[in-house]
């Protein structure tokens, strides 16, 4: 057995000091253990434990990336100069088409392997992948269908990190209009197509969701298909909806019905479903997230980067929507800094401090937590996101000792780390027990 001995590990009881964090061959969390007994004497261990003293570090679960478009990682510092004269998400949409058509696996393994590795040195230990540039750039397939898809598993596995690749549906532009020329990589030929080879990664021993893109890029019947299938197959769907008002005009005019009313329609909404951005989500639309326990995922410094709008944090919590985040076009990754945004945006929304708490007398920072850790793990089917035993040991190592925690105590270190840090305090990472980062 193999123990971990940082000074605090924060469990579901909140900070523990010299609690000993027990590994086994699994990749699993075997335990949590005082060092000392009582008495002050060291607690007995097996015969042949390997105890690693972690002194001036605390022990957090992983964080979780759920909502990754690892290939945008190129467009950091390109997309900010000047396209039109009204610079929208439209706008920088045309630039990231660019940049995908000058994709090819070789160029997409190189480009996510750095990037999965910049993920793991600011504390991700898992990350959802939503992938949607498959085929060609004339949109014929790979004769490999899923190449660029292996490409990013490989990617995933040398850099270390935990990938869910969430494979995108894409089938057309936007209602009643063929996909445009850049989209052509993006699109199969039918939903049989698709799901065809969500089961050939399946059969690589990939962890696999479905992400149908939008409704906009996808047909009610696609997505009546698709979700039968991940209610079937228990395995997490993904989509895009309200992330622009545009989109709700364009399923209004041409459905009769805002995005999520259509999602609720096709039954897509549901406890293995997780919609991202919901940024202009309406009060009927948040019901439905509500009753359908759907989970939100929050893209806090990409939804900031495209000017999309500030979500409606508030009545998220208001209507227990779990929500959890993703570093999206990966302008920046540092979890502290996604979960601050989103606890920054909700004040500026409000009005107000401390929105996002789990209780009127509570601080940010546990409530943070889950939804970097616990929520996310949820959302991407993985048995991650708190330390307890059973779940994967999927850890971080903080240093206690750095300048940005100067005055720490154990009341507010998670406020510390939100409002104060950045991932630089990041020590070392562990993704199933083994570890794949040390600063």
């Amino acid at each position: 057995m193999r123990y971990l001995w940082p000074d605090y590990v924060y469990t579901p009881r909140g900070w523990q000091r010299d609690l000993l964090v027990a590994l086994d061959e699994e990749g699993r969390i075997a335990g949590l253990q005082p060092r000392f007994a009582a008495d002050g004497a060291v607690f007995p261990l097996p015969e042949g434990a390997v105890v690693e003293p972690l002194p001036g570090k605390a022990l957090l679960p992983g964080f979780v990336n759920v909502h990754s478009h690892v290939f945008q990682r190129a467009l950091r510092g390109l997309a900010q100069r000047p396209v039109s004269g009204h610079d929208t998400f439209w706008s920088w949409r045309e630039a990231m088409y660019a940049e995908a058509q000058r994709l090819d696996p070789e160029r997409l393994y190189t480009l996510a392997r750095a990037t999965y590795r910049e993920m793991l040195a600011a504390g991700y230990t898992t990350v959802g992948e939503f992938h949607y540039v498959h085929h060609q750039p004339d949109g014929r397939p790979y004769p490999s269908p899923n190449l660029m898809a292996e490409a990013l598993l490989q990617a995933a596995r040398d850099a270390g990190i935990r990938l869910v690749i969430l494979l995108a549906a894409y089938a057309r532009n936007d209602f009643g209009q063929p996909a445009l020329r850049e989209q052509r990589r993006f699109c199969d030929p039918s939903v049989a197509a698709y799901l065809g080879r969500v089961e050939a990664l399946r059969a690589l021993g990939a962890a696999v969701g479905l992400a149908p893109h939008s409704v906009r890029a996808v047909p009610e019947d696609w997505l009546r298909a698709i979700a039968a299938y991940s209610r079937r197959e228990r395995l997490p769907l993904h989509i895009h909806a309200d992330e622009q008002p545009a989109e709700i005009e364009s399923c209004l005019a041409a459905c009769g019905c805002r995005p999520l009313e259509l999602l609720a329609r096709c039954e897509v909404l549901g406890p293995l479903t997780t919609v991202v951005h919901a940024t202009h989500a309406d009060q009927r639309e948040l019901a439905l997230l509500a009753s359908s326990r759907t989970c939100v995922c929050l893209c806090p410094t990409t939804e900031g980067d495209l000017g999309d709008g500030i979500p409606p944090y508030r009545d998220f919590l208001a209507q227990g929507i779990p929500l959890a985040i993703g570093s999206d076009s990966n302008t920046r990754l540092d979890p502290f800094e996604e979960l601050r945004w989103a606890e920054y945006t909700a004040r500026l929304r409000y009005g107000e401090r401390r929105v996002l708490v789990a209780g009127a007398a509570a601080s940010p920072g546990p409530y943070l937590l889950a939804c970097g850790c616990e929520h996310g793990a949820a959302a991407l089917g993985v048995e991650g996101g708190r330390l307890e035993p059973g779940r994967l040991a999927d850890l971080v190592a903080i240093d206690l000792e750095h300048p940005m925690l100067q005055g720490w105590t154990t009341e507010n270190l998670l406020d510390s780390l939100f409002f104060g840090a950045s991932a630089e305090v990041v020590r070392a990472v562990w993704v199933a027990g083994k570890q794949v980062y040390v600063r």
